[in-house]
Formats: C-alpha cells, sequence, structure tokens
C-alpha cells in the first residue's frame, strides 16, 4: 500500500497552505524520509517559516529552528521529522 504525503507552508500573513511537494512511496518510513528532504531544501529556499508536512493520516506543523548565527537549523530539520515520527518510541 503506497503512503501519501505532502508539504506545504503556511506564509506570514497567509490563511491557508500552499502547496510545495508530494507523492507516495511504499513504506512509511520511505515516506517520511522523502518528506524531510522536501521540507529541508523547502526551508533552504524560503527561510524560516511555518511548514504543514502530512504523512498519510498524521499533519505535522513545524517550524525550523536556528543555528547560534542566526540561520536555519538544517542540519536539525533534516532529523526532526524521522526523530518525532519513529514508531519504535
Amino acid at each position: 500500500m503506497d503512503i501519501i504525503w505532502t508539504l506545504g507552508v503556511l506564509s506570514a500573513g497567509a490563511e491557508t497552505v500552499q502547496p510545495l511537494a508530494g507523492g507516495t512511496e511504499a513504506t512509511w518510513a520511505g515516506a517520511i524520509e522523502t518528506a524531510s528532504d522536501a521540507l529541508v531544501v523547502a526551508a533552504m529556499d524560503r527561510g524560516r517559516q511555518e511548514y504543514r508536512v502530512c504523512v498519510a493520516d498524521t499533519v505535522i506543523g513545524v517550524l525550523p529552528g536556528l543555528t547560534e548565527h542566526g540561520d536555519v537549523d538544517l542540519f536539525g530539520l533534516a532529523e526532526a521529522l524521522p526523530r518525532i515520527t519513529s514508531r519504535d518510541r
């Protein structure tokens, strides 16, 4: 069964989430990994905004953290989705 994932952004002042990416993967872990990769790319391009990730029926709101230099913490962001969605917790 394919797992559907989507990524959107709620930009400052917007009232609706703007779709950015989406697709299907064969496994839950694959969908999380692909959505996480898309989230990092979006944050690299759009910066620190409020993102919405949906994998299967799970919706996750994400506001990336910042580094000590004030940049978006892309390394922390890349690790966040797999960590918070781990089914082994």
